[in-house]
């Protein structure tokens, strides 16, 4: 009967430090977060703290993965609902721009982490790889999904990564700014221009009496971009 409460408590512990250390390692990276200040911040002796982590690079390493875990948790069907380009375009913008919001810390953590990768071990760098492919495939089954794209997977990837490195440039002046946000303006402006740059054919709006989908030949290109011709 005494060994749930003590589980309990442990697991308290581990989630107050895990807690304490993915809050400082977002505001002042790895490097400057040293046990001691976990162990201050947190209230917990630094015996409490190496006993469930072993050393700062196990800390670490925990809260990447719970980050992870929470992040990839949080994204959207890759499956984007809408009529026309311009409808699945604002529904993905807008889940994008949601899941930066109520995850900052975790993105953060594992978007910026590419700037310090000298101060990250192989096992820290292993958990961001990890999250870093799930969120390219999500990414790119989404685009995928609002320019139609299932048949060019290359032009697919080129618009997922541009629109990750646009959100990884958000993260990273977060260290300097913690009250910057993504904008997606530049995306809802950018995306399509790249699509129709690659020749595929986007329309801003819906035509009317015409059918729901995009289809090659209908509609007219966004931002007067002709299909085929440099943005």
């Amino acid at each position: 009967m005494r060994q749930a409460p003590a589980q309990d408590r442990g697991a308290r512990s581990r989630d107050a430090i895990l807690d304490t250390a993915g809050e400082l390692m977002s505001r002042h990276g790895y490097a400057a977060t040293s046990i001691s200040m976990i162990s201050t911040a947190c209230g917990l002796p630094v015996s409490s703290i190496y006993w469930h982590f072993r050393s700062k690079e196990g800390i670490y390493v925990a809260v990447l993965e719970r980050a992870t875990t929470v992040l990839l948790a949080a994204l959207p069907p890759a499956e984007v609902p809408g009529a026309d380009v311009t409808q699945r375009l604002d529904a993905f913008l807008s889940n994008l721009e949601g899941a930066f919001r109520q995850h900052p810390r975790g993105v953060q953590l594992l978007l910026g982490l590419g700037v310090v990768q000298k101060d990250a071990g192989a096992a820290a760098m292993a958990e961001v790889h990890r999250y870093r492919d799930a969120l390219v495939a999500w990414a790119r089954n989404s685009v995928s999904s609002v320019f139609a794209l299932r048949d060019r997977p290359e032009v697919a990837d080129e618009l997922a990564r541009f629109t990750l490195r646009m959100t990884s440039g958000t993260a990273v002046a977060r260290w300097f700014e913690p009250d910057v946000v993504l904008e997606t303006e530049p995306l809802r402006v950018t995306l399509p221009a790249l699509a129709a740059h690659h020749g595929v054919p986007v329309r801003c709006t819906p035509v009317e009496g015409g059918p729901g989908e995009d289809a090659p030949g209908e509609g007219t290109p966004a931002l007067g971009v002709t299909p085929g011709t440099a943005p």
